[in-house]
């Protein structure tokens, strides 16, 4: 995850202060540059909270990046793991897993629903995929072995076809 996806890690609460030093080498190795950057990537997990933020608030005003809200850090941080997904440092399923639980659960997308659930971010059509692959991998699924294996590579496959999509609108977006 890059430094940008890290701050919105930190944003969605994934994140605690402590661990703030290790981002903020994380931004250095990128190239990004700051007196307190370079101060807040040297403490220690064990500094004071209160330093730690300090040098963390004072590095984002002399990089001029602003922390995002906590609905967009969900969606940048949902994007880093489509990242981790399209890479394959991690699985199709475990990552939509990971991208519900940890990314678009940690703010309210829900109740943004107009017809479809996460329609509104346009996440739907993933999460339908999602949820279905969980249905086939329930043991009462009434469909023969060989059928529901193939239904679950199709539906596999879809997944990551869609999330790829997903990302692609996204970052056009933007």
């Amino acid at each position: 995850m890059n430094f940008r996806q890290q701050i919105a890690k930190y944003v969605t609460g994934n994140l605690t202060k402590s661990q703030l030093p290790s981002v903020g080498m994380i931004g250095l190795e990128e190239g990004f540059d700051s007196p307190s950057l370079r101060i807040l990537a040297g403490l220690g997990e064990s500094e004071s909270s209160f330093v730690i933020d300090y040098y963390f608030d004072f590095s984002l005003k002399e990089l001029n990046i602003t922390l995002p809200d906590r609905r967009q850090a969900a969606i940048d941080y949902a994007m880093a793991f489509v990242d981790e997904i399209l890479c394959k440092n991690i699985d199709v399923i475990e990552g939509t897993k990971e991208i519900l639980q940890k990314a678009i659960n940690s703010y309210d997308f829900f109740s943004e629903s107009e017809k479809y659930c996460y329609d509104s971010i346009g996440f739907e059509t993933a999460y339908g995929l999602y949820d279905l692959f969980n249905e086939l991998s329930d043991n009462d699924y009434p469909l023969r072995v060989e059928e529901n294996l193939d239904l679950k590579i199709e539906t596999r496959d879809s997944l990551l076809a869609e999330l790829k999509r997903w990302v692609d609108k996204l970052k056009n977006c933007a």
